[in-house]
């Protein structure tokens, strides 16, 4: 009688261990989640520095050109997007595909372009992020694993935030990091064996 007692206790205590993870996991993840909550709403709002432009031509995934909105005489200027670098048109699919979305999503927009601590780079290019509503696009394109983190100090101003977007595109094997047709080099490599 006490082996069929011991069996009996034993095999409650396993049932219900499944039931106490599981509602300690929910707990947890409802925890997360309004953890997450409180701080987005107690953190203040990120202050976006900048001027409202219209991207006329998107050149590559890095580079577009715009016009200043407030001044549309002005002539129009390069702009090569900070804390990224982009694949270019020769190292298929990768460079038209983020080409294709940056279009997508900023040609003919008014976007915000923030500058950094450098305005311009060797290229005479200006250097900036640029921001459409609320939506930094420089991370945004690494977020979908279209370009690479790629710093240029002392412009490093969202460097953090494009590094933890590339972490967490790397981990889900998104665009450039998909392991059956990932990016053989980096752009930076890329350009140094074209020699540009």
């Amino acid at each position: 009688m006490n082996s069929r007692t011991d069996k009996r206790s034993t095999t409650t205590s396993v049932r219900r261990s499944p039931s106490r993870a599981i509602t300690l996991v929910l707990f947890l993840v409802g925890f997360l989640v309004i953890a997450n909550l409180v701080i987005s709403f107690t953190q203040p709002k990120e202050q976006i520095n900048g001027d409202v432009w219209i991207i006329n031509r998107v050149v590559s995934g890095q580079t577009v050109e715009a016009t200043i909105a407030s001044n549309p005489n002005m002539p129009i200027q390069r702009v090569r997007l900070l804390g990224i670098s982009a694949p270019l048109k020769e190292q298929a699919p990768w460079g038209d595909r983020a080409r294709q979305r940056l279009s997508d999503l900023i040609k003919d927009q008014k976007v915000i372009l923030e500058f950094d601590i450098d305005d311009k780079d060797n290229s005479d290019r200006l250097l900036a992020y640029i921001w459409k509503d609320n939506l930094l696009v420089n991370q945004y394109l690494v977020s979908e694993g279209l370009a690479i983190a790629d710093s240029y100090p002392p412009n490093i101003k969202y460097d953090a935030r494009i590094s933890q977007a590339q972490s967490r595109a790397r981990l889900q094997e998104l665009g450039i990091w998909d392991t059956q047709n990932p990016l053989r080099l980096s752009p930076r490599d890329f350009r140094r064996q074209l020699g540009n």
